[in-house]
């Protein structure tokens, strides 16, 4: 026999025992004997016999799977964070299926519908780029509604209830530009890549608050909003004026 193709129908045939009978026995259930549960699982194992995970999940209705969805893995800080989650998912005995959005609404949207459809049990992701900037939630909503949760951390959002790991952004942009403040500096500038994303009005925000507290005012040709690709320029031009 092919024992890739073994399954609880065949077992029971071929031991003469009821599918439930197999069943019982393969889950250890005290409902039946143990005589006959040895000769099943000895069976079982003689033959490589696999269960099939999708047919436990369907039963269970859980498939111990997790939906990691993240903006970009060139980021070393959303690299690091997936490698945790890939690390503690482990540890629990659970999977996770990853997409990259690369900062797209529409391939985020294609990535919760395909997921959300039986695959995963639940999402951790970060907001992708042109979402943030669309203010568009409509799939997040409807997967919190089908009973999926969702796990947002580092680009979050306060239009929806879900569970979030953030860092206090605003707090952290606050207190780096006091500690600028405390040394006695008075030109203080803000360059920023991701002004457009929550995180980075946070911390434009908490900025905007330290030189209010400490000088009464803010200088706005001191925050520099910038790409990759202009970055170096716009820095050496601000340290030029």
């Amino acid at each position: 026999m092919q024992s890739s193709k073994l399954n609880i129908s065949e077992i029971a045939k071929l031991l003469g025992v009821s599918k439930s009978t197999v069943s019982k026995a393969l889950n250890n259930s005290h409902e039946i004997s143990e005589a006959t549960k040895l000769r099943i699982q000895k069976f079982a194992v003689k033959n490589n016999y696999k269960p099939n995970k999708l047919a436990v999940n369907l039963k269970s209705g859980t498939t111990k799977t997790i939906g990691v969805i993240i903006p970009s893995i060139q980021n070393n800080f959303f690299a690091k964070v997936l490698k945790g989650i890939e690390f503690v998912a482990t540890e629990a005995d659970y999977n996770i299926i990853t997409t990259i959005s690369n900062e797209s609404y529409k391939k985020e949207v294609k990535s919760i519908e395909l997921l959300s459809s039986g695959v995963v049990d639940g999402f951790i992701l970060a907001i992708a780029e042109e979402t943030q900037i669309n203010q568009n939630f409509n799939h997040f909503i409807e997967t919190i509604q089908q009973k999926k949760p969702i796990v947002m951390f580092d680009r979050v959002t306060k239009d929806l209830i879900c569970d979030q790991v953030i860092v206090d952004d605003f707090k952290a942009a606050y207190q780096a530009t006091l500690h600028f403040v405390n040394l006695k500096c008075k030109t203080i500038a803000l360059v920023s890549t991701i002004d457009y994303l929550s995180v980075g009005k946070l911390r434009k925000d908490g900025y905007k608050k330290a030189l209010t507290e400490a000088f009464g005012k803010v200088d706005n040709d001191l925050i520099i909003v910038a790409n990759a690709n202009n970055i170096d320029v716009k820095i050496m031009h601000l340290l030029k004026h």
